[in-house]
């Protein structure tokens, strides 16, 4: 497994621990009764595409591609990350520390042992890295196998163990391509930005650059200007009217306000059933942790990051909405014990594919979570904080829900006549039969009669024909047109903060001038390589590498056909 917490978590659930040091790495010794484990974190990836040899580190002989690795290494003093060098390509200081130390500890573990039990993340980066160290192990145990498990409990561990399996070649060789397609296509425009711009900080890239396009144009939009009017009747009713027809001056609007009179009538009501929201994705855990907790998406990846590896939450990559069994299960118990047995309903939102949706792994709700943290009656491998909480409020709440009876509303249906224009408006004012309300809430106003009513409030100004977009509006914006993956989301937003061709105000992303600047020479020079509807293609192309019906030599010779007409430009 990557991770030093996700390896403590593992290894206190069959009681505690020893702990021994080999090499750098902290080994924890711990049984399961059947076997006797050694768990260890292997800290990401270890290996990364060189620069010196090939196409930016790939070789092609014939049509075949073989791209070459070197180890990991890091700046202590900068950083930085890169490969090959024997000093900071970036600050030139000596004091680096390379991820073959790590591999050197892990070949020595490996001697010790009968098996080898891969255990990273259940995804195409993490069946990469279990690939890399398969490879780095193999010579020394070729006894090797992959554990897959989508929540860090101990049920799923022994699970897991009892189902091990082999290295999933295809999702392996997803990942290689999508490594060099973004090596090939990022390294290449990134260059072109260098000399052009004369800045080195530059980058472009297939999901980047249209994401980028779209924040520059609900900026634009933005700037443009709508005449809204807003009113308040004596009956507490809030109307809003964009671009008005009035016939008077638009500064007599409070002396029209104390004589005019808004006309509403009831033209109906009707009951209407209403269904939970399925349990969060990626995408819909940032959007509503931006909007609702004014969290960045940075921000949210690495609070869920923390409660995926202490046990508390399920995987926090993934796009499908599916509930397991387990899920269900568990959600049946919680919402029969607090709410009673009619409120509890079943539902799966089956959607192919291996991963869950992200949910609670316990039935711990959010109020006595935070009490068992704070108290010090229950302790994570992890300090979690105020904002831990906070997140997985949200996610329990979220799934419990998902799993709770639909509720039965009374809607009343009104037209409204103010200042001479015509509009109307829904109201919730009743809930009839109750769900899963009773665990999320769900707003109603107060009942309208028909009638005329005083308008108390009018006002008319100029605002926004759009806003511009939040961090969470933009993820659900790539997950919505299919470009951009659960595991890159966040990256993409923060990779345009970091190069300032974005900003964030008042928890808005506006385009800088070089922002504006750089997409323009991107999209005017070299549109039909990262143009929105290429990059949706390529993305569609890698999910079939992943499933295995696609032949991943077949893509990379297209790629490097496409690259190499851009470098003849």
């Amino acid at each position: 497994m990557e991770s030093p917490t996700k390896a403590k978590t593992i290894a206190k659930f069959f009681g505690k621990p020893s702990k021994r040091l080999v090499g750098n790495l902290t080994v924890y010794e711990t049984s399961t009764g059947e076997y006797i484990l050694n768990i260890v974190a292997t800290m990401g990836h270890l290996y990364d595409l060189i620069f010196s040899e090939g196409f930016h580190g790939v070789l092609k002989k014939e049509n075949n591609f073989y791209p070459i690795y070197d180890f990991i290494k890091k700046c202590l003093k900068c950083g930085h990350q890169f490969t090959e060098y024997d000093s900071c390509p970036k600050c030139k200081s000596l004091e680096i520390v390379s991820k073959e130390r790590i591999v050197g500890s892990l070949r020595k573990i490996a001697l010790e042992t009968n098996l080898i039990f891969i255990a990273t993340d259940p995804d195409a980066e993490g069946e990469k890295i279990a690939y890399d160290l398969y490879c780095s192990l193999y010579p020394i145990n070729s006894k090797i196998y992959r554990l897959e498990f989508h929540e860090i409990t101990k049920k799923a561990i022994l699970n897991a163990i009892a189902n091990k399996r082999g290295i999933n070649f295809s999702l392996v060789e997803a990942q290689i391509v999508r490594r060099i397609e973004d090596r090939w296509i990022g390294f290449e425009l990134s260059q072109i930005l260098w000399k052009v711009f004369k800045n080195r900080k530059l980058s472009a890239g297939r999901v980047q650059t249209p994401v980028l396009g779209w924040i520059i144009e609900r900026t634009k939009e933005s700037w443009e200007k709508k005449i809204v009017l807003n009113a308040k009747l004596e009956n507490n009713l809030s109307i809003r009217i964009e671009e008005p027809k009035l016939e008077f001056d638009f500064r007599e609007i409070y002396k029209k306000a104390r004589e005019e009179r808004a006309k509403v009538e009831v033209v109906k009501e009707e009951i209407r059933k209403v269904y939970p929201l399925p349990p969060y994705t990626t995408d819909a855990l940032l959007k509503d942790a931006s909007l609702k907790l004014n969290f960045s998406v940075n921000q949210t990846m690495r609070i869920a990051q923390d409660l995926f590896e202490c046990g508390l939450i399920t995987y926090h990559r993934t796009d499908s909405t599916s509930v397991s069994t387990f899920g269900i299960n568990l959600a049946k118990d919680y919402i029969q014990k607090k709410f009673g047995k009619e409120f509890f309903v079943g539902r799966s939102y089956r959607k192919e594919g291996a991963h869950e949706c992200i949910r609670p792994t316990r039935a711990i709700d959010p109020a006595k979570l935070k009490d068992l943290i704070f108290s010090g009656r229950i302790r994570f491998v992890k300090v979690l904080s105020e904002e831990h909480c906070m997140l997985y409020d949200l996610i329990f709440k979220r799934f419990m829900a998902s799993q709770m009876r639909e509720i039965e509303v009374k809607y009343q249906i009104l037209k409204i006549k103010v200042f001479g224009n015509d509009t109307s408006l829904e109201l919730a004012v009743e809930i009839i039969k109750e769900g899963f309300n009773r665990l999320v809430h769900f707003e109603v106003k107060r009942r309208v009669e028909s009638g005329l009513y005083r308008i108390i409030f009018a006002r008319i100004k100029r605002a926004p024909k759009a806003w511009p977009f939040s961090q969470g509006e933009v993820v659900g914006l790539m997950k919505e047109r299919k470009i951009g993956r659960p595991s890159t989301y966040s990256k993409i937003v923060q990779v345009l903060l970091e190069r300032k061709y974005v900003v964030e105000r008042r928890n808005k992303l506006v385009n800088t001038k070089l922002g504006f600047k750089v997409y323009n020479f991107l999209i005017k020079n070299y549109g039909e390589y990262i143009s929105e509807e290429v990059t949706r293609r390529l993305e569609a192309i890698m999910d079939r590498i992943e499933e295995g019906k696609e032949a991943y030599t077949n893509v990379l010779n297209e790629l490097y056909a496409e690259i190499m007409r851009l470098k003849a430009r």
